[in-house]
């Protein structure tokens, strides 16, 4: 271990098998007595069986972490999955959520930091479940490698880089295409390729990462005043979905408020997708069909690479003690989601008719057993006067999972402010990250201002 010596040189150990582990780290452990060790150290084995490989090659995950920390644990450790790369001809497996979730489950008590190798080629496919492994600590990191055969592209790169922060991703790429990439990732003024269900922080790059400073807007009066929104800002807007008929054609339209404009999701999907300003969608689905049909459209738009911007779907839904007539069922509504197109936010509300004693820790519980077990962000949407009523259950949907966010609403003319002022001022006061404010331009101003004078 010669090169252990040379400055600025930091030093991966590959094991292939669990015998060659021991011995290493007591070389390491001699080494340091002495001094000698002043580089950074990653070791590396690849403990979990992952895409189109049948057969258990893995170094024993339990050993290899064991001996980690019990000889020498001042290291970054690189658990990897066995992978075999197959033609989409042959294969269309990429990593599933069962594989991350194993490999969760086998590091997530580890004191030290974690770059998981990733098989780059295999990776964009499946951002999905790295997205989510790379919110449950601020300790993990990814490392894309290129198998010398993978048919890796310039693009695959540049979503991954789009939807990470520059410091969770270790690149481990032949050449020229990683001169290539550093070449035009680094160029300001392209088109970023944003993953519909990413968060909003990584997307806005809001000050701070408040939230607060994520403007939202409702598509209202007609398609011309819609476009001078999109023109002339940035953030959310807000698209009231249902099925209407149109030139004898049953299919999912926006409804623009103030107005009897209706144009095709489609339309205003292709209007947000063509604006160089980051914008997001919000979709408020009116029933179960729109729902649906939503999702399907949202799918083909996908599959065509045409939605790199933030999807958020929203319904308020009838579950356990906010059961109500008329509302989709909980269950349906993240039912249809994960079934039809699930690379969205999933932004769920409650019946108005349960929310007089505010946000009770009952009803706060049975959404947080709705939503248990997802991997996508979710976004409770929260009504700022039912929060002045009580918003101790409120802060604890948040706090319960890292891809927990909250959204408080509050519409009504300017004069009726004061009416969720007190909602308002109370989640603030609590907590600001991760918490939106979805309010009229005169409401938000006014909020801006009690929270940077008071």
């Amino acid at each position: 271990m010669i090169i252990l010596l040379l400055p600025r040189t930091g030093i991966k150990l590959d094991f292939k098998s669990i015998e060659a582990v021991s011995p290493s780290l007591n070389i390491l452990n001699a080494k340091a007595s002495k001094g000698q060790i002043r580089q950074p150290i990653w070791l590396n084995a690849d403990i979990v069986i992952g895409p189109n490989v049948n057969h258990n090659i893995a170094v024993n995950a339990s050993q290899f972490l064991g001996l980690i920390q019990t000889k020498f644990p001042d290291v970054t450790i690189s658990p990897g999955w066995v992978t075999l790369y197959l033609p989409p001809i042959l294969s269309n497996r990429t990593y599933s959520w069962e594989m991350i979730q194993e490999m969760y489950n086998l590091v997530k008590s580890l004191p030290q930091r974690v770059t998981f190798p990733a098989r780059a080629v295999l990776t964009r496919s499946a951002w999905q479940h790295f997205h989510w492994l790379l919110q449950q600590s601020e300790r993990y990191t990814l490392t894309l490698w290129q198998g010398s055969s993978d048919p890796l592209t310039l693009e695959d790169l540049l979503f991954i880089r789009d939807n990470s922060h520059p410091e969770q991703i270790y690149y481990d790429i032949y050449e020229p295409l990683l001169s290539d990439f550093k070449q035009i990732a680094l160029n300001p003024h392209r088109k970023r390729l944003f993953y519909s269900g990413g968060n909003l922080e990584l997307y806005f790059h809001p000050d701070d990462d408040d939230g607060l400073w994520v403007e939202w807007f409702d598509a209202e009066g007609n398609i011309t005043y819609v476009e001078s929104i999109l023109n002339g800002n940035s953030g959310m807007i807000t698209f009231q979905v249902e099925m209407r008929d149109i030139n004898s054609s049953v299919i999912a339209a926006v409804v623009l408020s103030g107005s009897d404009t209706v144009q095709s999701l489609e339309t205003v999907l292709k209007l947000v997708s063509d604006h160089f300003s980051p914008w997001g969608v919000f979709l408020r689905i009116s029933d179960h069909a729109s729902l649906n049909e939503t999702l399907r459209i949202l799918r083909d738009q996908s599959k065509q690479r045409a939605l790199y911007f933030p999807v958020w779907i929203n319904m308020d839904v009838s579950y356990g003690s906010f059961s109500v007539p008329g509302y989709i069922d909980g269950k349906d509504f993240i039912n249809s989601i994960n079934n039809i197109f699930p690379f969205v936010t999933i932004a769920p509300g409650w019946p108005a008719e349960v929310l007089g004693q505010g946000y009770t820790d009952q009803i706060a519980q049975d959404m947080l057993k709705l939503c248990k077990g997802l991997w996508q962000e979710v976004s409770f949407q929260l009504q700022a006067v039912a929060l002045g009523v009580a918003w101790d259950g409120a802060i604890k949907l948040k706090n319960t999972s890292s891809i927990y966010s909250l959204t408080v609403q509050h519409d009504g003319p300017p004069e009726k402010f004061m009416d969720g002022y007190k909602g308002l001022m109370t989640i603030r006061s609590h907590t600001e990250n991760k918490v939106y404010y979805k309010l009229t331009h005169d409401d938000r101003i006014s909020f801006l201002y009690s929270v940077y004078t008071s």
